[in-house]
């Protein structure tokens, strides 16, 4: 009797779950609330605030808030208070919470050269909410344990013999049978209603495949790039990587988008001087007000200091931290700062400071002329206790913190040495140095006249590598197409 009340009672929950698709009409399992998942959403948010910088222009900020809003208006979902976010990282991405909250990095802004293809990136994910993706995958996923223990119960009470592991597993394959839908056929559903928001708010729905061409030739530039810098690519993993540009199941969605754009009255905007003009000035690759990385050297001109980071590293330069990983994940060193105290020496910093007092092998330092500690002690980190390598270094009135641990419990001594060659290269900046780490990449936008051409934009242009290949990909005429005079064109100088 008790099996059966628990049994109708879960189904009675997923039956319960079920409701209609504001967007799409459809019966979707979902086991939560619009307020539940607003809730949720916010949540996530301060969790992306903690991972990434909010773009420091208010302006275009406003401006993308403005674009944002302007489609979700005349989506299935207008009535959720939309929140439309510039992040400040070079990574080519958008992204999208449940209930409303939308990024879009400065770095695929740089791409783009239209408000309509602004609006196109920030509509498909308009689309992810108004369909509730995010909510889906999170209900299936609660679905996938609600139905594992009842593949647990039904197994040991009905069939004698079968273990529990049996009805996880039977359970397990349910789950994976309901999760496989979510990916292209997801995006794809995006893409149409992305595409349908576009042509309602009266922007041209082709701006939806101008963005594909154009985050397809970046991705394949960046490609390049990584392995030139011996690094893995930073692609874009959203929706525009799961279509060529000449996808015919795209082509449908926009054709639907264009039969709902005959129906109104409104002229198709395409803006490309309005979106110019605003990303004037915007920060193309590393901000260096956060530092910058040059292949295994991280430069901040604020703070004042360099390192070095070991080769073939991946390097993740966090608003309250830096973070550096082999690429095989198996250890980590994370670089912190904290204010100093004049009154403790940097060995007496780490034990009263950061509350180490059972600090092994620990010795005093002297690091390019700063005062410095290094020692061994136990630590808690995201993979539970860990014997850590642990480093201080006064640096004017800041302590920086160098910590290095393994996910093997036993694997200091694999990595111990890389962690202390580190922190042994960290300095402070020489004037000249502080004054080229401080300045940053921006885009210019000029207007061309009949001499302009990308080969006398790169001869000055600021890029370090692969100039003119650059210049063609954020002006979309990559890898070939001319200039022609009186356009506005972008360029890159600091």
């Amino acid at each position: 009797m008790k099996l059966r009340v628990l049994i109708l009672a879960l189904l009675t929950s997923m039956i319960y779950g079920c409701a209609t698709n504001p967007a799409t009409g459809d019966q979707d399992l979902v086991l939560m609330s619009e307020q539940d998942e607003i809730q949720l959403g916010k949540q996530h948010h301060q969790q992306v605030l903690q991972e990434y910088s909010v773009y420091n222009d208010l302006e275009l900020q406003n401006y993308v808030q403005y674009v944002g809003k302007k489609v979700a208006a005349k989506s299935h979902r207008s009535n959720l208070e939309y929140q439309f976010t510039v992040l400040d990282s070079p990574e080519v991405n958008a992204f999208a919470l449940p209930g409303g909250y939308i990024y879009i990095t400065r770095g695929l802004m740089a791409y783009l050269n239209t408000e309509g293809e602004l609006a196109a990136v920030l509509g498909h994910e308009i689309g992810h909410v108004t369909a509730r993706h995010a909510v889906r995958q999170h209900s299936a996923t609660q679905l996938t344990g609600i139905g594992a223990a009842i593949g647990t119960i039904v197994a040991e009470s009905f069939v004698p013999g079968i273990s529990s592991a049996g009805g996880q597993e039977l359970a397990g394959v349910l789950g994976t049978a309901m999760l496989s839908g979510y990916g292209r056929d997801h995006e794809l559903e995006a893409d149409r209603l992305g595409a349908e928001y576009l042509a309602r708010s009266g922007y041209d729905p082709d701006a939806m495949l101008e963005v594909i061409g154009v985050l397809k030739n970046q991705e394949l530039f960046e490609i390049k790039l990584a392995r030139d810098e011996n690094r893995r690519p930073r692609i874009y993993h959203g929706v525009f990587s799961t279509h060529p540009d000449n996808d015919t199941r795209l082509k449908e969605v926009v054709s639907y988008a264009y039969a709902i754009k005959e129906q109104s009255a409104d002229s198709t905007f395409i803006g490309r001087t309005e979106y110019l003009q605003r990303i004037d000035g915007l920060v193309f690759g590393e901000n260096n007000d956060q530092g910058m990385l040059k292949g295994r050297d991280f430069y901040h001109g604020d703070m004042g200091f360099a390192m070095r980071f070991p080769t073939g590293w991946g390097v993740k330069n966090l608003p309250d931290r830096i973070i550096a990983m082999p690429q095989n994940g198996t250890a980590m060193l994370q670089v912190l700062v904290q204010g100093a105290d004049p009154k403790l020496d940097p060995g007496a910093y780490m034990q009263q400071r950061m509350g180490l007092d059972r600090v092994t092998n620990g010795q005093a330092l002297t690091v390019n002329g700063l005062k410095g500690y290094t020692g061994t002690a136990v630590i808690n980190t995201e993979v539970g206790k860990r014997l850590a390598r642990l480093t201080v270094i006064y640096l004017e009135n800041s302590a920086y913190i160098l910590a290095g641990w393994t996910r093997d419990p036993n694997g200091l001594g694999i990595y111990n040495n890389a962690f202390v060659e580190t922190s042994r290269s960290f300095r402070p900046l020489t004037n000249a140095e502080r004054d080229v780490a401080s300045r940053s990449n921006r885009i210019k936008i000029l207007r061309a006249d009949e001499t302009t051409t990308f080969s006398t934009l790169s001869a000055s242009s600021t890029l370090d590598k692969f100039q003119e290949q650059q210049l063609r990909l954020i002006n979309d005429l990559y890898p070939t197409g001319d200039i022609k005079g009186g356009e506005l064109v972008k360029d890159v100088q600091n």
